[in-house]
């Protein structure tokens, strides 16, 4: 599996924004979602409504390119100079008024086995959006941590479950009494994505083994 970050969370706005920053912010985050990391946030910010949701895919993590928003930013303005004029009037007034963004988020890098939590908060500094604090934490790629993040692995789970359940072709009685043991097994023995076609022959022998009694 190729290494693709996806992720999601909250962006909030953080201490004084006025509705022409809220503007400002709208019309730079429209070119969020256009980069190689797709950022996105359906709504729109204002006075009322200082925190939006948002998800994304990319290649790279969450965090990586988040480091490079400013960078990314500044990029876009060569092509697109109004954005330039937004980005300075928000900067300014953020700096002027001590204002922050902050992104609350989880981000699983499945290529990597990699399943984090992080806290980001930008400032404004000189014309320029940085990062003052982060508090990124990594947590074990298991199916406990994925689904307890909301990743939507409950489908995926079930279906595997389901896919090592044919092998031993027991009737509904039996199929309904031993899935949760099955289940507890696949929490113990796979990770997340894992499918029952995609098992290697030593896994399934691994598992056959652990249920004997149902042959």
């Amino acid at each position: 599996m190729a290494n693709c970050s996806n992720a999601y969370g909250t962006v909030t706005l953080v201490g004084k924004w006025t509705p022409v920053m809220c503007q400002n912010l709208n019309a730079l985050k429209s070119v969020w979602a256009s980069w190689t990391y797709n950022i996105n946030i359906d709504e729109d910010f204002s006075t009322a409504q200082c925190s939006q949701s948002f998800c994304g895919i990319g290649r790279l993590s969450f965090h990586a390119s988040l480091k490079s928003l400013d960078d990314w930013m500044c990029h876009e303005f060569e092509t697109k100079p109004l954005l330039a004029v937004a980005y300075l009037s928000l900067t300014g007034d953020m700096e002027r008024y001590d204002s922050q963004i902050q992104f609350v988020y989880a981000d699983e890098e499945a290529g990597c086995l990699y399943i984090s939590t992080d806290e980001v908060t930008f400032a404004a500094e000189n014309g320029h959006l940085v990062i003052k604090q982060s508090c990124e934490v990594a947590h074990n790629y298991t199916w406990e941590n994925y689904l307890a993040l909301d990743f939507g692995g409950e489908e995926q789970l079930a279906e595997l479950v389901d896919g090592l359940l044919k092998i031993f072709a027991l009737d509904k009685s039996k199929h309904d009494c031993c899935r949760g043991r099955v289940e507890e097994w696949v929490n113990e023995n796979t990770l997340p994505h894992t499918t029952a076609d995609s098992m290697d022959e030593e896994a399934i022998v691994k598992f056959s083994a652990a249920f004997t009694d149902l042959t």
